[in-house]
């Protein structure tokens, strides 16, 4: 996960129902903002990435927008949001040489593309009653993108850094509809405690589009202008299917009694976050190659996060707190599966996270500046099977009004 605010929870997103963020994860936050606060919220994403298998290692690195949206409320309990984010990314390249009699063949292999959705979510409060609210909602949008592999093989040519050979490409260019529902159930217990229970349901859907299938050849593969084309078909259309999904969460937060602090009495919080989701890989299904048999696993996904923030009246209190006390201190760990296994085991991906964000105290504004950094490691438990190390960097920038809010309906006297 690449948003800032939910990457230092430990990829715990649809347990955080807060009016100063907006999660998309769950569209059933978006009747939860502030009055007459919408919010716009954009996000960079970069990963660094070091493979290794043996002795051999190699180092690869992607930086991309990770989203760009607004959300707003209105009609007291209702809730609209509408942007671009990321449904799919590809991306990877690694290389081997292999000794045949006299001569050695090159081997690469790379994947590249992505594919991004244009939403629009709407969510309403249905009960809000002594301590307990139930919101649900749904986001609805448009797939487009392509991915592609590549593979190309070589004779590597002595005294040269060029390689003769053939390259095989497959790409699949998506245009489709796509849709999920959330829920989200919270109640207040006394005047400290809060609870919370979200669900997001993704069910099987196909996704259309198109797909190319080609083979080159060159007199040096790793230069893409002199490619002779031995065959290309990019008249096949078809589907591929998203992979149901279901995801359950529950969140806990307690506010503490009124503390002293250095200059004044601090209102500190402190949240806690859990999810489970449960993928279906069984159902995945590839209408564009006709030899595909699907071998993939069921796959799973469990996050925990924690979230302090010293002082949640930073508004008020702007003139006598620190700026340490305004910020908010987020860490969390994960550990998910893959739906591939090596050598009889499923690969599993593990990770630590942590991060800040930082309110920035204009016109009473709730904008904020988020930073979220991930430490993971993906493979098996054999030593001497491909890894991956990876490092995760996520900026979030949320901007808000201050304030002169907008959306609300002016009285001269």
């Amino acid at each position: 996960m690449d948003h800032a605010v939910f990457s230092a929870l430990g990829n715990s997103t649809i347990t955080l129902i807060d009016s100063t963020v907006l999660n998309f994860y769950n569209p059933s936050s978006y009747s939860s903002l502030a009055k007459g606060q919408p919010i716009f919220s954009f996000g960079i994403s970069s990963r660094l990435s070091n493979y290794s298998e043996n002795d051999v290692s190699s180092f690869g690195s992607i930086t991309s927008i990770q989203h760009f949206a607004i959300a707003f409320p209105f009609a007291k309990r209702f809730g609209l949001a509408f942007g671009l984010k990321p449904f799919s990314r590809r991306g990877y390249e690694f290389s081997s040489r292999k000794a045949v009699g006299q001569d050695s063949l090159y081997y690469n292999y790379s994947g590249s593309g992505g594919i991004n959705e244009v939403f629009i979510g709407a969510s309403v409060i249905a009960l809000k009653y002594k301590g307990a609210k139930l919101s649900i909602g749904g986001n609805a949008g448009y797939l487009f993108g392509n991915v592609t592999n590549t593979k190309k093989s070589g004779l590597i040519v002595s005294g040269t850094d060029s390689y003769s050979g053939g390259i095989s490409t497959k790409q699949i260019n998506a245009r489709s509809f796509h849709y999920e529902v959330g829920m989200n159930y919270s109640q207040k217990i006394k005047k400290h405690h809060e609870i919370g229970l979200s669900a997001i349901v993704e069910p099987f859907q196909k996704i259309n589009g198109s797909y190319e299938d080609g083979l080159f050849y060159s007199t040096d593969i790793n230069n893409q202008n002199i490619l002779d084309t031995l065959s290309l078909n990019d008249t096949l259309s078809g589907n591929i299917s998203n992979v149901p999904t279901y995801t359950v969460g529950l969140s806990y937060t307690f506010r503490f009694k009124g503390r002293k602090g250095q200059n004044n009495e601090l209102n500190s919080v402190i949240s806690a976050y859990g999810s489970y989701r449960a993928t279906n890989w069984g159902k995945f299904e590839n209408t564009f190659e006709p030899e595909f048999s699907n071998t993939f696993l069921n796959t799973s996904k469990m996050t925990f996060g924690i979230q302090y923030v010293p002082e949640t009246g930073f508004i008020t209190n702007k003139v006598v707190t620190n700026f340490y006390h305004r910020i908010k201190y987020r860490a969390g760990v994960y550990q998910f599966t893959l739906p591939y296994q090596r050598n009889g085991e499923q690969v599993s991906d593990f990770g630590t996270t942590f991060g800040f964000g930082f309110p920035i105290v204009v016109q009473n504004s709730l904008s904020s500046i988020n930073i979220g950094f991930t430490i993971g490691k993906r493979g098996i438990s054999d030593p001497q099977v491909l890894k991956e190390q990876y490092y995760g960097i996520n900026l979030g920038i949320s901007i808000a009004p201050g304030a002169d809010r907008w959306f609300v309906k002016r009285k001269l006297n």
